[in-house]
């Protein structure tokens, strides 16, 4: 009888643990949106300075720029850890993030646009720079607009900008030059490649979006042609036909769930956050590109206009402390509370077929008896039958080559993509922004077709260990036969070793006088003996051996498998292994045993005329019928004259020992 276990339910995996996100005020809100003021002892600054007294400003710019750094780079690590766009995987926030990077770009341009103007309105009347920053005024109000309603301290430093530059209205023709050439058009040429990886990053999460999509409608279509092959078994249970179709609708149905599954936990845990993480990291490089620009403006200007020294420098600082976690943070806290996983980002259970409901209660009635009539359920496995036409071993081998083929393309693509980040850094430290814009294109493809190669790596290992569970599964019984086999083999063999040693008489003395510890020091048993002590401190001399039998690793039991070089074997002491356990095994036990250079002449005689006595004795007793005619051959006792024989038995009866040569 079979028991249909319901799996109707899903379970969802939840990415990144929902946080409660509360709105909170930022404290530096104030600061930047106030309008930094002049102050009095700017005002009242004498133009001409002494140059001691300015050797000792720029010492103390110097030391407030790296206290700032510093907790610059304190505040970035605290509002990093605070949030990121990490919290946003959910697809609903997508449009979210292409808006807000559509923004940040086009106050990039802005900007460059802004100080490309401004270098030129600085060489005319104030009345002009006065109708220029009114008209960028308008354009910054369509930026609110536009932008969320959250702080942005990136906002907050180009109002400040807009601001000090309407107070500004006298500039000289220098400080129009330098915004002209190092501000305005170094800051859209350094933001460019930027620009085409933020648009491929879109690109590229729409089509893991479609990868995953299609996915799904396979995995529908492989659950629908196993309802329906489910269905035409119950139909007609006896047909052997309807029952292979069903059996392969099953396994096609759970190799297709278990490739889902890992295309999906691949796509939502690290797919997808390297993605977030690459919007990060672009915006954070855009926010210190822009913030360096206007900085050096600031600067310059700051320096070269002592009675605006006040009021650039409080800009200055203001760009200082700027954040670009800080203001992603306070992106994702204004869209809060942050929904729950998509439902195409969480794993599925394995859902076999119901038996469909009957319309009377008296069929119910009667198939609820009769419990022959239930059909064949069964689990999240593979089913290995006679009827299934699936392969268990050679799809595993397929799936194993795959793996391997996928991780070396990997490996593959994500040194080449190294090698290619190098260069465009290396590039942008060298301002070869051509080079940059046109490396960018091939970064962004080789990062898709990486991250392909995982998401494809992931199904297959999926595919593996579900094939991997079903070959040990079957594997496991003649594993089991073979130390049988190999246990009575070994209790035989010891007797047999038992049986040989009680034919050696020891020795304790020799002849003319020598003992047997001089003896065998002069046959060279210290050197065989010293040889075996220094072996079994070696490690192994493993080497690729083939096996013409089924031999189990010596480590973890289980048979090497293949057609050539199963495993390793090691030289000196017969250890046999996997390739993956030979960091398992233990020291090298050698063998101490003494070759024949290193034996004297007389000692092999005697050895070998002794064994030639034996077999004579043993041969003539069984000659005369001592061991009955079908007595196993086993260890015999047999009592002459008070004494004890405890000669092996032959290894066949019915045959003649051959003779040693001595």
């Amino acid at each position: 009888m079979y028991v249909i276990f319901p799996a109707e339910d899903l379970v969802e995996l939840t990415l990144y643990r929902p946080s409660s996100i509360h709105i909170y005020h930022n404290t530096q809100e104030s600061s930047a949106c106030s309008s930094p003021t002049v102050s009095s002892s700017s005002k009242n600054r004498s133009p001409g300075k002494s140059k001691k007294y300015l050797q000792k400003d720029k010492i103390q710019k110097k030391k407030l720029n790296r206290e700032e750094v510093n907790d610059r780079e304190k505040k970035m690590a605290a509002a990093s850890a605070e949030a990121s766009l990490k919290d946003l995987s959910h697809p609903s926030f997508g449009d979210h993030l292409k808006n807000y990077n559509a923004v940040t770009f086009k106050l990039v341009k802005t900007v460059s646009d802004f100080t490309q103007e401004l270098s030129q309105m600085y060489e005319q009347h104030a009345g002009e720079l006065q109708l220029l920053v009114a008209n960028f005024r308008k354009k910054n109000a369509e930026l609110r607009k536009e932008r969320p309603s959250c702080p942005n301290s990136l906002f907050h430093t180009w109002e400040a900008l807009l601001q000090e530059v309407e107070v500004d209205s006298q500039a000289h023709s220098d400080i129009a030059s330098v915004f002209g050439r190092q501000v305005s058009r170094p800051l859209l040429e350094r933001s460019f490649h930027r620009k085409v990886q933020a648009r491929k990053v879109f690109t590229h999460r729409e089509s893991f979006e479609v990868i995953i999509n299609k996915a799904e409608d396979k995995l529908a279509k492989s659950r629908q042609d196993y309802k329906a092959s489910y269905l035409s078994y119950i139909a007609s249970p006896n047909n052997t036909a309807a029952l292979a179709a069903y059996l392969d609708a099953h396994n096609t149905y759970v190799a297709q769930l278990h490739a889902t599954n890992g295309m999906v936990e691949q796509y939502s845990h690290k797919i997808l956050p390297k993605i977030l993480q690459e919007l990060e990291d672009i915006y954070s490089d855009l926010c210190s590109t822009l913030l360096d620009s206007v900085l050096q403006g600031a600067e310059v200007i700051s320096s070269r206009a002592t009675e605006q020294a006040g009021r650039y420098e409080a800009l200055s600082s203001q760009c200082r402390a700027v954040m670009a976690p800080t203001d992603l943070a306070s992106f994702v806290k204004s869209l809060s509370p942050l929904p729950n996983t998509h439902p195409s980002h969480r794993l599925r259970l394995f859902t076999p077929p119901q038996v469909p409901q009957p319309d009377n209660l008296d069929q119910s009635d009667t198939s609820s008896t009769d419990p022959h009539s239930l059909p064949l359920s069964f689990k999240n496995e593979l089913v290995a039958d006679r009827l299934a036409s699936i392969q268990i071993h050679s799809r595993y081998e397929t799936l194993r080559v795959e793996a391997l083929e996928l991780e070396t393309q990997i490996k593959q693509l994500q040194d080449a993509l190294d090698t290619m980040i190098r260069i465009q850094q290396r590039s942008l430290e060298s301002a070869l922004y051509n080079k940059v814009n046109e490396i960018q294109e091939d970064i962004s493809n080789k990062r898709y077709d990486l991250r392909s190669a995982q998401i494809q790596l992931s199904s297959v290992k999926a595919q593996k260990e579900l094939f991997a569970s079903k070959l040990d599964a079957a594997e496991g019984g003649l594993s089991r036969d073979r130390k049988m086999s190999s246990s009575s083999t070994g209790s035989m063999k010891s007797k047999w070793l038992k049986a040989f040693k009680s034919l050696k008489t020891p020795t304790n003395t020799s002849t003319n006088g020598v003992s047997n510890k001089d003896g065998d020091k002069k046959n060279g048993r210290d050197g065989v003996m010293n040889l075996s002590i220094n072996s079994s401190l070696l490690p192994h001399q493993f080497q690729e051996y083939t096996y013409k039998k089924i031999t189990p690793c010596d480590v973890c039991s289980q048979v090497l498998r293949g057609h050539t070089r199963q495993g390793l074997k090691c030289r000196v002491c017969k250890l046999n292994v996997h390739i993956d356990c030979q960091e398992k095994v233990g020291k090298c036990q050698a063998k101490s045993r003494l070759l024949r250079r290193q034996k004297s002449t007389s000692d092999i005689e005697t050895r070998l005329s002794g064994a030639h006595e034996e077999e004579e004795t043993s041969q003539s007793q069984y000659a005369a019928g001592t061991r009955p005619f079908g007595q196993p051959l086993v260890l015999g006792s047999n009592h002459e004259n008070g004494s004890i024989n405890t000669n092996p038995s032959p290894k066949f009866s019915n045959k003649k020992t051959p003779k040693k040569r001595t």
